[in-house]
């Protein structure tokens, strides 16, 4: 019994591979972006086309890649329970920079309407957290996408 459990998280590791489907800091990302817009509860089109630049420029991606992640990042933000699962690949795989740079990109989102709400500056604070950013480095990224710094 045990032995067909342990096949079957094998194969589907296999398939989640070859599909490209399984979680990796490109998805883990785009899912804390969207999720960030679904914080408050207003998907705003400032939000949304901010989304999908960050995502464009961050990994160079065309029209048919982007649309691709866009519907994969809701299918796991869907099946998604927390966030450790998404921070676990990012942590596992981004350098410091690169983690310290998803919180500017959650800011970026967060301020893109012009309305920072409590449930979004929450979520960050959170997300910050989990990725091992400092404080210091929270607050600065908030401010430099308020524009005061």
């Amino acid at each position: 019994m045990l032995s067909k459990l342990v096949n079957w998280f094998e194969e589907k590791t296999r398939q989640d591979k070859q599909t490209g489907r399984g979680n990796n800091p490109e998805v883990a990302t785009a899912v804390l972006l969207y999720e960030l817009m679904r914080a408050d509860g207003d998907f705003s089109a400032e939000e949304q086309s901010a989304y999908e630049h960050i995502l464009r420029t961050r990994f160079t991606l065309d029209d048919t890649q982007l649309s691709e992640l866009l519907d994969l990042t809701k299918d796991k933000a869907a099946q998604a329970v927390d966030f450790s699962q998404f921070t676990r690949v990012i942590n596992d795989t981004c350098t410091p920079d690169q983690r310290r740079g998803i919180i500017d990109a959650l800011w970026e989102i967060a301020y893109a309407d012009d309305v920072l709400d409590p449930e979004e500056e929450h979520m960050i604070r959170r997300v910050a957290d989990l990725l091992y950013v400092s404080h210091s480095q929270f607050i600065k990224s908030k401010l430099a996408a308020a524009g005061e710094l």
